[in-house]
């Protein structure tokens, strides 16, 4: 692999990053750079790498502990913060904002990502995505079937609740208002703290605050909101993979992560799309919010027995 520009990385004094890390801005092919860390397995008996990938507005930080018990487990790791977000280049020179026109240059930088890094781990590779990364990683294998051993899709984008109203006044604000302005009605944060009663992603109090101490180290590695130009794209992908046939000729190995209570996205549209795939199956959550990674270790404990049954099959 080649030499990289190096790229710093957050930690807390509780809260450090795997042993061995390495950090690295990698050039897209439009040189947008893209913060990427990795981490070999000590083992001599390395059982494959894994790609995990991080939802809307996360970054790599957040998933340090995830990351070790990949580690623990055998598997090489990498990871990187998605074009516009974390510590990767954004998109628009506003860097409270979270824009993109089309969500075909995620999977050109996954492309990309697999050209000039992926291809030097140990196989098999293992597609990790939450939320919007499962979303993208989801419509990439369209692609790159031949890539991916086996896929793990947690609460994957695929929809939204009360989304006919939604996703019609998507396209009036696309066409009466700036393409860059936030999306009227999806209450940005402004750079405000959410306190961890009122949150929708997590039930587990202290990984709540880990994520809120990671983001004060650095307050612009976290967006305020999406604009209209995301909302649009999100919407037009969306309607691809809803098309007849669109999912039904995928045949990668698929677990999914559903968490049936979420507030973000539809559960109900997992659970639609799992019945389309040839090779997929599901475990739903009753307990958890939207984040299972970051959830109350009895719901951990139940996430890994499944990911580990799904990645021994």
């Amino acid at each position: 692999m080649e030499d990289y520009e190096e790229a710093p990385y957050l930690e807390l004094d509780n809260y450090k990053a795997p042993s061995g890390a390495n950090s690295v801005f990698i050039p897209m092919h439009d040189d947008k750079k893209l913060r990427l860390m990795y981490w070999n397995s000590n083992k001599s008996n390395q059982l494959g790498t894994v790609l995990l990938q991080q939802g809307h507005n996360e970054f790599i930080e957040k998933y340090y502990e995830t990351i070790q018990e990949f580690l623990d487990r055998n598997y090489n790791v990498v990871a990187f913060d998605w074009r516009g977000q974390g510590m990767s280049e954004r998109m628009i020179n506003d860097k409270t904002k979270q824009y993109i026109k089309d969500f075909n240059i995620h999977n050109s930088d996954i492309e990309c990502i697999f050209n000039k890094v992926l291809k030097h781990f140990k196989k098999p590779l293992i597609g990790i995505g939450h939320s919007m990364g499962g979303f993208i990683l989801l419509s990439a294998l369209k692609k790159n079937q031949i890539k991916f051993d086996k896929v793990i899709l947690s609460a994957p984008m695929l929809g939204f609740r009360a989304e006919k109203l939604l996703l019609k006044i998507i396209d009036i604000f696309f066409f009466l208002l700036p393409k860059k302005s936030f999306l009227p009605g999806s209450k940005p944060n402004m750079g405000k703290e959410i306190p961890f009663e009122g949150n929708d992603l997590t039930t587990d109090k202290l990984r709540y605050q880990r994520t809120q101490m990671l983001v004060r180290l650095k307050r612009d590695i976290r967006l305020w909101g999406i604009t209209i130009a995301w909302a649009k794209a999100v919407k037009n992908q969306l309607l691809v993979m809803r098309e007849a046939g669109w999912a039904e000729s995928i045949s990668n190995k698929i677990l999914f992560l559903n968490n049936i209570g979420d507030r973000v996205v539809s559960a109900d549209h997992i659970i639609k799309m799992s019945k389309r795939l040839r090779n997929s199956q599901i475990v739903n959550f009753i307990d958890s919010e939207h984040e299972i990674f970051m959830e109350k270790d009895d719901l951990r404990k139940k996430m890994w027995k499944n990911i580990d049954t799904f990645l021994k099959d």
